[in-house]
């Protein structure tokens, strides 16, 4: 796999990929500054683009279809798996996560071999969509999309793969928010 190096801050982030999930609650007060409606989640530090406590990085905004295929803890489980589009509103900071968000500069990949992790909000209904019933972490890819796949609302109706003014970007490498300082 190619990782996108970002210039700024040596942030890792990449448009499509592999990943884990788990699920989190506790939803309503977003790193990305703004709460939303519909399944939303927070991204592994190394890709949301700032450290805990400075502001949006440049995940915030981005929607992505997920998809597991795998769980971790119980490897015979086969299935059936899901997939659900997310909109990223909150960051998975490495301090106290780092069995699934503790991928850093020096090392890519978190304690289960995934690059990049997305918490998915129970509080929003994204988690009970996403994840079979009796598991709560799986393993699986991820591909950015347009948020008008999203099925959601943030208040705003710009507010749409870029920051929070409103202005769009493209996906990954495009710059939307900008990442802030550095990468763990």
């Amino acid at each position: 796999m190619t990782f996108e190096s970002r210039a700024t801050g040596g942030y890792v982030q990449s448009a499509s990929g592999q990943a884990s999930f788990t699920y989190y609650s506790g939803c309503s007060a977003p790193a990305c500054g703004k709460a939303a409606s519909g399944y939303t989640a927070a991204i592994n530090q190394l890709a949301f683009g700032a450290p805990p406590g400075a502001g949006a990085g440049d995940a915030c905004g981005r929607c992505f279809a997920i998809t597991g295929t795998a769980d971790p803890i119980s490897p015979s489980y086969t299935g059936p798996f899901n997939s659900i589009v997310v909109k990223v509103t909150d960051e998975c900071p490495v301090n106290g996560n780092q069995e699934w968000c503790g991928q850093t500069q020096s090392n890519h990949n978190n304690q289960h071999g995934m690059p990049f992790h997305f918490d998915i909000c129970q509080d929003t209904g994204g988690a009970g969509a996403f994840f079979p019933s009796g598991h709560g972490a799986l393993t699986g890819t991820f591909t950015e999309v347009s948020c008008s796949q999203w099925s959601g609302s943030d208040g705003g109706a710009l507010w749409d793969g870029a920051c929070l003014s409103g202005e769009t970007a493209g996906n990954w490498p495009a710059t939307g928010c900008g990442n802030q300082g550095t990468a763990p």
